[in-house]
């Protein structure tokens, strides 16, 4: 073990950038250590860092990598996408700061189902790779680790509310459950409600909602029209105070369907920057 205070140099993963102290990047996982223990603590939970861009990820190389002792991936920054594909429906998962996933944990063979998984990269990420050499180096604070897990747990029970969100019968109410489990995870408070700032596009959110994407567009109109949830450019989204009441009853909400000839049901598509994205998610995976 170093003497306290020394900083233990890491190896480093073929494809990975720097090293960065996890507890640096995410103070909340020392919540309870004493100062000395988490100022030691800091020194020793340090990751390599795996940056990806857009538009996609192959996991090929981080799989190969990995043994029975890595913890997993720690999203420090940025916005991925999990896309399952059967036959040709998809659903997808966001995967955002704080999250914590295995991708070598490799879905189970359905043969002859027609399933297949790829990963999308909506903004650029990166991921604190929590390896056989980290968990050794954090095994002294066991809390450390629990917190780590607690992220896997979390990102579990989230799921399950999303599938929840999946079988209310209104696309509108879905959409505003939604940004609402959105701003638990990633909002911040204003003014006049819960901002989030995702580049979510109506494709995105068809998946998520388990919609088609013109339903999703209407209901994002519909939704906007009675001050519930606003875009206010491409990547920022305002769950309204408004918006947050209707949650109490999401089922009850009646919106009202303006003329479609009227032209004032605001946006009806992708804008110019969700183009290449929005092409990219209208493709479906090939088959494995």
């Amino acid at each position: 073990m170093p003497k306290r205070g020394t900083v233990e140099t890491v190896p480093a993963h073929p494809h990975t950038h720097h090293v960065v102290s996890l507890l640096e990047q995410e103070p909340d996982l020392g919540a309870g250590l004493a100062a000395p223990e988490f100022e030691l603590a800091k020194s020793r939970a340090l990751a390599n860092v795996v940056e990806l861009r857009p538009p996609a990820w192959d996991t090929t190389d981080i799989c190969a990598q990995s043994d029975a002792g890595w913890l997993g991936l720690f999203v420090l920054d940025g916005l991925l996408i999990r896309r399952v594909t059967v036959g040709r429906r998809s659903t997808c998962e966001l995967l955002g700061p704080t999250d914590v996933f295995r991708p070598w944990d490799a879905d189970a063979d359905y043969a002859p189902l027609p399933l297949s998984l790829d990963w999308i990269v909506v903004k650029r990420t990166r991921l604190a790779v929590l390896d056989s050499s980290f968990a050794l180096r954090v095994a002294r604070w066991p809390q450390l680790t629990g917190r780590i897990v607690g992220r896997v747990a979390a990102r579990a029970r989230y799921q399950s509310l999303a599938q929840a969100v999946g079988h209310l019968p209104r696309a509108d109410a879905r959409l505003l459950i939604l940004f609402w489990l959105l701003a638990e995870r990633w909002g911040t408070v204003g003014t006049d409600g819960v901002y989030v700032t995702l580049p979510l596009t109506h494709e995105i959110l068809a998946m998520l909602v388990g919609a088609h994407r013109p339903t999703v567009t209407i209901a994002l109109q519909r939704l906007n029209r009675a001050g519930f949830l606003i875009r206010e450019r491409s990547d920022r989204w305002l769950l309204t105070h408004a918006g947050i009441d209707a949650l109490e009853n999401p089922e009850s909400v009646r919106l009202i369907v303006s003329d479609p000839g009227s032209g004032q049901d605001g946006e009806s598509g992708l804008g110019d920057d969700d183009q290449s994205l929005g092409l990219l998610l209208a493709t479906p995976p090939a088959t494995s």
